[in-house]
């Protein structure tokens, strides 16, 4: 129905808009395990009038003498991703009159001005009726700790003086890593245990950056990690070192110049998303060998990129899924990275000039 009204002006946002639709489906599916009074509620006749027979509170109660099920990400959230189910009822205008109201405020569920979404007490009832019928189980969190013990693992003397916060921002990521190319596989790579224990890890070598890492830097500065790479035996010049990407990139255009052949490419779904919500459609992924540091202390990758036909500023994105598999430290401050190879620490710097 929504692309009926709606035609998508492309594949990308017909797949996005799909996805999307998948993710609220999948967040809507009843839990697994329910309690013995929800298995009760289920076997009633008449399912479709559950909602009726959820008593619901009044809303003039104090918010804060209720107790409501502790969630892991913002109610706001929540609301963009159920906001086109059956399950969700929708609340009448704001009685109050508009000159009594913060007009600064803005409130989703209700449309309108007066207050903010996450501080709306018919919202946080509206979610919780949900959740006690069964739904929204991905969104509950695992720490049954009271609010006030949240921190007290973080403050030894468990003073409970850190000042409150408005909200939480979530970092915003895309591309094929967290598991693979679909909604499924991210979800199966959270569920999955640690493969790597700390004990195995101890015989890690300690990398270190200090001052005789700034030779050669001029201060004061806020240049980018910009190094030279090999990729297919190419050297490839331009390379941002980005430890706030999801996904290593390859432009189109050195992708052609290292005269690879398209056959090597494969297809993937899942866009690329920008930090302001832009998509990017990534052409293809490709496998290649990477090279890092200097003769002798050098490490080498067959690594996953995402080649895109867009205007960059780069040849290449160096992201985190390369970064942590070579356990990579990387200073914006000293223009370097270093990471351990068999034969001790390597290290490749960055060019100012080219930053």
């Amino acid at each position: 129905m929504s692309l009926s009204k709606t035609p998508p002006k492309s594949v990308t946002e017909l797949l996005i808009r799909a996805k999307t639709y998948i993710n609220m489906e999948e967040t809507m599916v009843p839990k697994r395990e329910v309690s013995s009074s929800g298995k009760s509620d289920q076997k009633r006749p008449h399912e479709s009038s559950l909602r009726q027979d959820v008593p619901r509170v009044k809303l003039r109660q104090d918010p804060s003498s209720t107790s409501f099920t502790r969630l892991n990400t913002l109610r706001s959230n929540i609301l963009m991703e159920i906001k086109d189910s059956k399950e969700l009822k929708w609340p009448p205008r704001l009685r109050s009159p508009l000159d009594t109201r913060d007009k600064s405020k803005y409130c989703d569920f209700h449309r309108d001005h007066g207050h903010a979404t996450e501080d709306c007490f018919t919202l946080k009832w509206e979610i919780e009726t949900i959740i006690k019928r069964g739904f929204l189980g991905s969104y509950i969190s695992n720490d049954k700790r009271p609010r006030n013990y949240q921190n007290r693992d973080k403050d030894p003397e468990g003073r409970g003086n850190k000042q409150p916060t408005a909200g939480i921002i979530d970092i915003i990521v895309g591309g094929i890593s967290s598991g693979g190319d679909s909604s499924s596989e991210h979800k199966q790579y959270a569920r999955q245990p640690p493969a790597i224990s700390k004990s195995d890890l101890s015989s890690t070598e300690d990398i270190t950056l200090g001052t005789g890492d700034l030779d050669g830097i001029t201060f004061s500065h806020d240049d980018a990690l910009v190094i030279l790479v090999i990729i297919a035996n190419f050297e490839v010049k331009r390379t941002l070192v980005d430890n706030g990407s999801a996904a290593n990139v390859l432009s189109h255009v050195a992708f052609v110049q290292m005269g690879i052949s398209s056959e090597q490419l494969r297809l993937v779904k899942t866009p690329l998303q920008g930090f302001g919500g832009g998509v990017i459609t990534s052409e293809d992924i490709v496998g290649l060998p990477l090279t890092l540091g200097t003769e002798g202390k050098q490490v080498t990758q067959i690594t996953t990129f995402e080649v895109v036909r867009t205007p960059m500023a780069y040849n290449a994105i160096l992201g985190r899924p390369l970064l942590n598999r070579i356990r990579a430290i990387v200073s914006t401050f000293h223009l370097a990275m270093k990471f351990p190879t068999s034969n001790g620490i390597g290290i490749v710097r960055g060019s100012q000039i080219v930053a």
